[in-house]
């Protein structure tokens, strides 16, 4: 056990502000937050608004007999700042209706429907494993550290695609900056700017493409299919020397096994697809075709 390594978790209105508070009373022990069906007062809020590195896992479901608790739910996941989080959303075609408040007095007033708090465990089996994956990869040094989320990164996200080089640049700025707190600080997810860098490099803008490849590289220099990303562009902008040296850093971290081919897939398919890549590219800047 660790005093200083923590995760905190709380259900329902008065276990989610109890959670929060925790962790915002004590940030440097709290490194990990679970928050089941609920909402936070100002404080709270501002808390998580400021919290940028802060693993946060929220789950909800719409047939929650306490609505509109599924909309402050939504609300906190808009809030908080840190792409290190994920939402568990059990949707329905229509939210259940209001009967009372969720106050401590009055707990049986509202039949409970299996869809508020812990709660939930019983119609979705899968959930407490989800809390329990959420808190080793968050809490656990190994075997990786945890990843940022696409929706939880919409708006980096949206600067990558849509705000050219320069817009490129300005992430790369703050990845740095977050980098200074955080050596492991993550600011998007690798397979979604990846797809971005993709995007660009298909439409024929290869060097903006090339832009992308080099700021993964920043987020994730483990990763043998960024390596490769980055050989294909090199070698799309006509830079063969470096794009060989990019295929030939794919081959050694394949044939190292130091670390996971990406940090999204590292199945035996997934390597043999990015070897046959790097292979194919080291051949066309070799001029050996």
């Amino acid at each position: 056990m660790n005093r200083d390594v923590i995760g905190a978790g709380g259900a329902g209105n008065l276990g989610v502000q109890s959670a929060i508070e925790t962790a915002r009373r004590h940030p440097a022990q709290v490194k990990s937050l679970v928050l089941l069906s609920g909402e936070t007062e100002r404080p709270g809020m501002e808390f998580l608004r400021q919290a940028s590195q802060l693993p946060q896992l929220y789950v909800m479901d719409d047939n929650d007999e306490y609505p509109p608790t599924q909309e402050e739910m939504k609300m906190l996941y808009i809030i908080a700042s840190s792409p290190i989080k994920q939402l568990v959303h059990y949707s329905l075609a229509e939210d259940a209706p209001w009967l009372w408040y969720e106050t401590f007095l009055d707990s049986g007033k509202v039949p409970a429907k299996g869809g508020h708090g812990t709660d939930m465990f019983k119609p979705h089996p899968e959930l407490p494993g989800i809390v329990v994956d959420w808190f080793k990869r968050t809490l656990l040094k190994t075997p990786v550290p945890p990843m940022a989320d696409t929706l939880a990164s919409a708006e980096v996200l949206n600067q990558l695609s849509f705000g050219g080089i320069a817009g490129i640049g300005q992430v790369k700025q703050q990845l740095l900056e977050a980098r200074k707190k955080d050596p492991q600080a993550q600011l998007f997810p690798e397979v979604t700017a990846d797809s971005i860098g993709e995007d660009y490099q298909r439409d024929g803008d290869a060097k903006t493409a090339l832009e992308v490849f080099k700021l993964l590289e920043i987020a994730y220099p483990q990763s043998a299919d960024v390596q490769n990303d980055l050989a294909d562009a090199y070698l799309a902008n006509g830079q063969k020397d470096m794009a060989r040296e990019h295929a030939q850093r794919v081959l050694s971290l394949l044939d190292s096994h130091a670390a996971p081919a990406s940090s999204w897939s590292d199945t035996e398919q997934r390597r043999s697809e990015i070897r046959k890549s790097a292979e194919e590219t080291l051949k066309k800047s070799s001029g050996k075709q």
